[in-house]
């Protein structure tokens, strides 16, 4: 499931950029902390569907949001005009994602990423869009 989701450290970069994470379906869930004093604490995350701290007993859960893919590409516009003048649409191919230019038969990139990782691809995409303030 973790390659399905974005890290924690992904998120966190998503927020700073000023996403809004809000819209999220899944959650990285991760032990706090517990009141029994001989209890340890594995912190290792895990994927969850509850939205709020989770508290089970003595033992505290924190969640942070986690987007999949189709969270990713919901969040990101069809189409926008660049500062070039040209109108750019989001095209989808086997594993690369990008934006061409839609004015032209040559459909000529203007970012595009091309590595064998859809989800990571997406994650790239996204930071672009919002560093480049298309989102």
């Amino acid at each position: 499931m973790k390659d399905q989701v974005l890290s924690i450290e992904q998120m966190q970069k998503l927020k700073e950029l000023g996403i809004d994470i809000s819209k999220a379906k899944l959650y990285w869930a991760k032990q706090v902390n517990s009141a029994k004093c001989n209890d340890s604490i594995d912190g290792k995350p895990f994927i969850s569907l509850c939205k709020s701290q989770m508290t089970y007993g003595f033992v505290r859960f924190e969640v942070t949001p986690t987007f999949t893919l189709q969270d990713m590409i919901e969040l990101m516009p069809c189409e926008f005009w660049a500062t070039d003048g040209n109108l750019y649409e989001l095209e989808i191919n086997n594993k690369h994602i990008g934006y061409v230019n839609s004015m032209h038969d040559y459909k000529e990139p203007l970012y595009y990423n091309w590595n064998d990782n859809l989800l990571e691809n997406t994650y790239n995409m996204l930071v672009w869009l919002a560093e480049n303030k298309y989102i």
